[in-house]
């Protein structure tokens, strides 16, 4: 791999942007769609998982209602605002300073939910099918990932365009696709850029 592909996807690079309070990505707040997920009685309590959840506003939101909830992030800087946060909001949740790709075997078939938010768009391409492979091992049978896949539609990233095509071709041997359109209700800086999708691991032996 190029340095001009490497750059920016070391740890130091991804700390640097905390170091520096440069967190362009972040939208301050849970993203809507998760809310409107939530509210409409789609997103239902149980254990959930947030890979590359960064200052980690989903995994605020969905602690204070009840969920499970593990956040995962290799920056430092990302696990100290997080944690922070909850220990100001007297919130609990599972905070992993890690790897996601590394997730040990305790993690396996353990969640009933995944929110991805601007992960798979910030990991290189060829990480993709790794990513998969990641999520179906971790998730229970019939576990949902609920997405919100950033369609930049530009060359090169972070962040990496990510087509419904992408999103079709990677996920669907191990995942029946239940709801993959454009999202009508991001936010501003994110309008008409976002596939949201709910999808749902398949059994082992329909899988291939």
């Amino acid at each position: 791999m190029t340095e001009e592909i490497r750059n920016g996807y070391e740890q130091a690079d991804w700390q640097k942007h905390y170091d520096e309070n440069d967190l362009a990505w972040d939208l301050g707040e849970v993203a809507n769609p998760f809310v409107r997920l939530w509210e409409d009685k789609v997103l239902q309590p149980g254990t959930l998982i947030v890979p590359g959840c960064g200052q980690g506003h989903e995994v605020i939101y969905f602690a204070a209602r009840g969920f499970q909830v593990t956040g995962v992030d290799y920056s430092p800087g990302a696990e100290k605002l997080l944690r922070d946060s909850l220990r100001t909001k007297k919130l609990n949740a599972q905070v992993l300073h890690q790897d996601f790709f590394e997730l040990d075997e305790t993690h396996n078939q353990a969640y009933d939910n995944l929110l991805e938010q601007t992960f798979f768009c910030a990991i290189h391409r060829e990480q993709r099918p790794a990513y998969v492979e990641t999520v179906s091992r971790i998730l229970k049978p019939g576990g949902l990932l609920f997405g919100l896949f950033y369609e930049t539609g530009e060359e090169g990233g972070p962040p990496f365009n990510t087509t419904e095509d992408d999103i079709q071709g990677h996920f669907a041997a191990a995942f029946d696709i239940e709801r993959l359109e454009k999202c009508s209700f991001s936010s501003e800086k994110r309008k008409d850029k976002e596939w949201l999708a709910v999808m749902r691991k398949k059994p082992e032996d329909q899988t291939g």
